[in-house]
C-alpha cells in the first residue's frame, strides 16, 4: 500500500521539479535580451579601458600612444596617494553601510509595528535617496559652512561648541559619511522593511505561546529570516559606496588635506585633470579587482552563494 502511494508523490514531485526548471529558462530567456545589449555596450569600453592602460597614452602629449607593458600597474604599487584613496575609501564605505543598515533594521522593525501615520512618515523617509546627489552637496555644504550653516548656529543654540565639519581634516570625513547615512540609509531601509513584512508569522507566533521575549524574537527568528535581504542589501550599498564621487566632490573635493581623497575622486584628478589616461586606466583596473575581491569575502563570509542555491533548490 505504502508503494502505490509514493508513486503518485513521486510524479507529483518530478512535475513541479519540472515546473520550476521551466520557469527558471523563460527567466533566463526573458533576461537574455537586455543581458546581451549590456554586454555589448560595456565589453568595447571596458577592452579598449584594459588596452589603454597597457600604453602611455596622456591625449595633452600628442602623437602616439607607446605600448608600456605592465609598467602603470606596477607604479600603482609604489603609488601612495592611491593607496591612501584605496584606505580612505574603505573606511568611508564600512562606516556608511554598517550604520545605513542599523539604523534600516531599527527604522524597519519600528515602522513594521504600523502605527497610524506611519505611512506618510515612511514617504518622508524616503525623500533622501531620490534627491540627485549634486543637490544634497550643495545643500549639505552651506549647512555645514563655518559662519553661515545652520549646523553649526543650531549647535550654537544649544550650548554646543560649533564645528568646521568639512573645514577641518579631523572632521571633513566624518562629516560626508553622516550625509551619504542620511542620503542612502533609505534605500536599505525599503530592502529591509519589504523583508520584513514579507516574513511567515507562524514562527513569531509560535515564539508568543512560547512566552519569548521581542529581544529573544529578533536575534532567534527576525534576524535569521532576514539574512538573505540584509546580504543583498549589504551587497548593492558596497558596490554603490565605493562609486561614491558626485556628493564629495562638491562638498571637499578631496580636502582638506587629502583627508576626503575617495579612491574615485583621484581617479577623476589623474583621468581628467592631468589627463595620464594610461596610467588611470590601470589604477581603475586595480580598484576594480580590489572591489571585486572585496565582494567574493563577503558572499563568502556571509554564506551568500548557499543561501541562493539552497532557494534554488526548494
Amino acid at each position: 500500500m505504502s508503494i502505490t502511494r509514493s508513486i503518485p508523490t513521486m510524479g507529483v514531485a518530478s512535475a513541479d521539479k519540472a515546473r520550476r526548471a521551466g520557469e527558471r529558462r523563460t527567466g533566463h530567456l526573458l533576461l537574455a535580451p537586455a543581458f546581451v545589449l549590456m554586454n555589448v555596450v560595456g565589453f568595447f569600453p571596458m577592452v579598449y579601458s584594459l588596452y589603454i592602460s597597457l600604453t602611455d597614452y596622456n591625449p595633452t602629449h600628442g602623437g602616439a600612444s607607446r605600448f608600456v607593458g605592465l609598467k602603470n600597474y606596477a607604479s600603482a604599487l609604489f603609488d601612495l596617494q592611491f593607496w591612501h584613496a584605496i584606505g580612505l575609501t574603505c573606511v568611508f564605505v564600512t562606516l556608511s553601510v554598517v550604520s545605513s543598515l542599523v539604523l534600516a533594521v531599527l527604522m524597519s522593525l519600528l515602522f513594521n509595528l504600523r502605527y497610524p501615520g506611519f505611512i506618510v512618515m515612511r514617504t518622508i523617509i524616503l525623500v533622501p535617496m531620490l534627491i540627485t546627489p549634486i543637490a544634497v552637496g550643495i545643500v549639505w555644504r552651506v549647512m555645514m559652512m563655518p559662519d553661515l550653516g545652520v549646523l553649526d548656529y543650531l549647535l550654537t543654540a544649544i550650548g554646543l561648541q560649533p564645528q568646521l565639519w568639512t573645514s577641518s581634516a579631523s572632521t571633513a570625513l566624518i562629516s560626508i559619511v553622516l550625509v551619504d547615512i542620511w542620503q542612502w540609509t533609505p534605500f536599505m531601509f525599503l530592502i529591509v522593511f519589504a523583508g520584513i513584512s514579507s516574513l511567515p508569522r507562524s514562527p513569531f507566533e509560535a515564539a508568543a505561546i512560547d512566552g519569548a521575549g521581542p529581544i529573544r524574537v529578533f536575534f532567534s527568528i527576525t534576524l535569521p529570516l532576514l539574512r538573505p535581504v540584509i546580504v543583498i542589501a549589504t551587497l548593492l550599498r558596497i558596490v554603490d559606496a565605493f562609486r561614491t564621487y558626485d556628493t564629495t566632490f562638491i562638498m571637499t573635493r578631496g580636502g582638506p588635506d587629502f583627508a576626503t581623497d575617495l579612491v574615485s575622486i583621484y581617479l577623476q584628478r589623474v583621468n581628467f585633470r592631468f589627463f595620464d589616461l594610461g596610467y588611470g586606466s590601470a589604477l581603475s583596473w586595480i580598484t576594480l579587482l580590489i572591489i571585486t575581491t572585496i565582494i567574493v569575502i563577503f558572499t563568502k563570509l556571509s554564506g551568500f552563494t548557499r543561501l541562493v542555491s539552497e532557494k534554488e533548490d526548494r
